[in-house]
């Protein structure tokens, strides 16, 4: 269990707080806090050990205070190994105070041939807190086939609307034409909290129904994914 969190003490200096528990022998995201002032930190998540493998259950908590910013950052993607016949899973929930701020630049992640994994994203938004996150799902390293990735993702505000509530299982036969086709990479970037000029990244936007924006993209090549959707999101 890794767990992030950032506030305000007095003397006008952010107070950053991180822990990983759990088993010596576990895999966990190791924060390591790169920069920080008074209303902000920036912190990079950095793997302390091989994952993912079988039986690893990676778990992910980040509370950023009232009126703070936090940036998070992955120092390189993740890969999913052959997990013959096993699971893993790979779980994150965010919860952000009245006026605070997270932007995560995910790096991919890759779900390799025989890979099977649960990936589940909790996030809750206080009024006034935005959250840009960017993920990138890679189906199978270059030239294998694609193990098995079960995602769930879900927003809600302070009153407990929904903003964003998805489901995907995503397989070899997800790779069928109509499907994904030829394209193994499902990029996303997602925008809460903040309003994006209505003609802003309008490739792949997806204006959601109480606030928020969602960008999707398809594609051959993790490279070949677009950036100006994650501009929109941390500028706009």
């Amino acid at each position: 269990m890794t767990r992030v969190r950032v506030g305000a003490v007095a003397g006008g200096r952010v107070r950053v707080e991180t822990d990983v528990t759990g088993p010596a022998t576990a895999p966990a995201l190791r924060p390591m806090l790169l920069a920080g002032d008074a209303r902000s930190a920036r912190i990079s998540l950095v793997p302390d050990g091989a994952m993912l493998l079988a039986g690893d259950d990676v778990r992910v908590e980040v509370e950023v205070g009232e009126g703070m910013h936090l940036t998070l950052v992955e120092p390189a993607g993740t890969v999913a190994y052959d997990m013959d016949g096993g699971q893993a899973s790979w779980s994150v929930r965010i919860t952000l105070a009245a006026g605070a701020t997270l932007v995560w630049a995910g790096e991919p992640f890759v779900v390799s041939a025989g890979a099977d994994v649960t990936r589940d994203t909790q996030v809750t938004l206080a009024p006034g807190a935005r959250l840009a996150l960017r993920e990138t799902l890679v189906l199978g390293r270059h030239g294998e086939r694609p193990g098995r990735a079960h995602t769930t993702w879900s927003a809600y505000g302070h009153d407990g609307r929904p903003l964003l509530v998805e489901s995907l299982d995503l397989d070899a036969s997800s790779m069928a034409p109509g499907l994904l086709g030829p394209h193994r990479v499902l990029a996303s970037v997602t925008a809460l909290g903040q309003q994006i000029a209505p003609d802003a990244c309008p490739d792949g936007r997806l204006d959601l129904e109480h606030g928020g924006t969602l960008w999707r993209h398809l594609a051959g090549e993790a490279h070949e994914v677009p950036a100006e959707p994650w501009e929109c999101a941390t500028t706009g």
